[in-house]
């Protein structure tokens, strides 16, 4: 994210996302999952417990992308009854922030997660998949 973006985006307000499914703004994992399914996370900070853990970013080499569950979610669930609320900025270009709260079963809040997202692109991906090209250079072999 160039200077340009960032103050883009600095002037943005959150405003809270609903279900499209049911228009709800409680979350559950699933709906989380699927809001963000089809969007590159660029930038990952869970929080918990009131302090920031380590800010995660895709690795353009090893082509290792950011998980929302992994590196997020993971850090700041709590239970199964945990719900989420999601708050999203209007997107600058390609880029938006978002802000997914965490609430625990027996109403606190049990962590938050900050996010930039934007669209999938073909930087994220291997040109040729590794795995298939080392099967054909074996069975060449053979």
């Amino acid at each position: 994210m160039d200077v340009f973006d960032s103050l883009a985006l600095w002037g943005r307000r959150y405003q809270q996302q609903k279900v499209p499914s049911s228009g709800s703004p409680r979350f559950s994992l699933a709906d989380l999952l699927e809001m963000f399914d089809r969007n590159a996370i660029l930038e990952l900070t869970p929080s918990a417990d009131g302090k920031a853990l380590p800010t995660v970013r895709p690795d353009p080499v090893r082509k290792v992308k950011v998980s929302l569950l992994d590196d997020g979610v993971s850090a700041i669930h709590r239970g199964s009854g945990d719900w989420f609320e999601v708050y999203r900025t209007a997107p600058t270009g390609d880029l938006s922030k978002v802000r997914i709260v965490a609430n625990s079963a027996s109403g606190g809040k049990a962590g938050e997660i900050r996010m930039l997202v934007g669209r999938r692109t073909y930087d994220h991906y291997f040109a040729e998949d590794p795995i298939l090209k080392h099967l054909e250079q074996r069975q060449g072999r053979a």
